[in-house]
C-alpha cells in the first residue's frame, strides 16, 4: 500500500498528465494543413545532420523520392551515404575540406559552393523529390558563399509536394523565420572533450 501522500501526489501528476494530453489532441485536431514544409536544424550540439538523415530514411520508408546535399562534408566514409547510395539515392557532397585543416582555401570554398548550389536547384526544381536534405547549408550562408535571399526565394519556386530541410550551426536569422519548424540542438556534453575519437556507427 502507497503512503497517502505518495497516493496524492501520483494523482496530481496523473491529473497534469490528463491535461497536457488533451491539449496536445487539441492542437492535432486543429493541424490540418498537409503543406510542404521547410525544417531548420541548428544549434551547437552533435545530432543535426543525424536527424535530417533519419527524415530522409523516414520518407525513403513511404517509398518517396529523396536526395542529399552536403555543403561542408569531404569524401571520407559515411555510413549514410553508403546506404544511399546502395539505394540509389543521388548524394551531392562539396568535398573541399573542414576550414580548420591544414590546405582549406575558402576562395575554393566559395566556388564549389556555388557550383553545388546549381545542382541543388536542379533537385529543387524536380518534383520527384519528396525531401531534400541539405546539410550543413547554413555554413555557407554565413561565410556569404550562398546569399540567404536567393535561397529562400528558390524555396518558395519548388515544388508543392517537396519539403525540404536545412542542418549546420548559427541559421541565419531569415531561414529560422521562413521555416515552419526551428529545432535547436544544444551540446551538453560531448566525448570529443573528454578525448573519445570519431566512431563509425556513431559520427559516421
Amino acid at each position: 500500500m502507497l503512503p497517502i501522500e505518495e497516493k496524492n501526489k501520483l494523482a496530481q501528476q496523473t491529473a497534469r498528465h490528463k491535461v497536457m494530453k488533451m491539449k496536445v489532441h487539441e492542437k492535432s485536431d486543429l493541424a490540418v494543413d498537409d503543406k510542404r514544409r521547410v525544417l531548420v536544424l541548428t544549434g551547437n550540439g552533435k545530432g543535426k545532420t543525424s536527424s535530417g538523415f533519419g527524415m530522409i530514411f523516414r520518407a525513403l520508408g513511404h517509398s518517396q523520392g529523396c536526395a542529399v546535399v552536403q555543403y561542408l562534408k569531404g569524401d571520407a566514409e559515411s555510413g549514410e551515404r553508403n546506404l544511399l547510395q546502395q539505394l540509389g539515392v543521388p548524394v551531392v557532397t562539396m568535398n573541399t575540406g573542414c576550414s580548420f585543416k591544414e590546405g582549406y582555401c575558402a576562395e575554393r570554398e566559395r566556388v564549389r559552393a556555388r557550383e553545388v548550389w546549381l545542382q541543388t536547384l536542379t533537385f529543387l526544381n524536380d518534383p520527384g523529390i519528396d525531401v531534400l536534405l541539405l546539410d550543413e547549408v547554413t555554413y555557407m550562408v554565413a561565410r556569404k558563399h550562398l546569399d540567404v535571399d536567393e535561397m529562400i526565394a528558390a524555396f518558395e519556386a519548388r515544388p508543392a509536394n517537396q519539403s525540404v530541410i536545412l542542418t549546420g550551426r548559427a541559421a541565419h536569422r531569415k531561414l529560422r523565420e521562413y521555416a515552419d519548424t526551428v529545432s535547436r540542438v544544444d551540446c551538453v556534453k560531448h566525448g570529443l572533450q573528454i578525448g573519445l575519437k570519431a566512431r563509425k556507427g556513431i559520427e559516421f
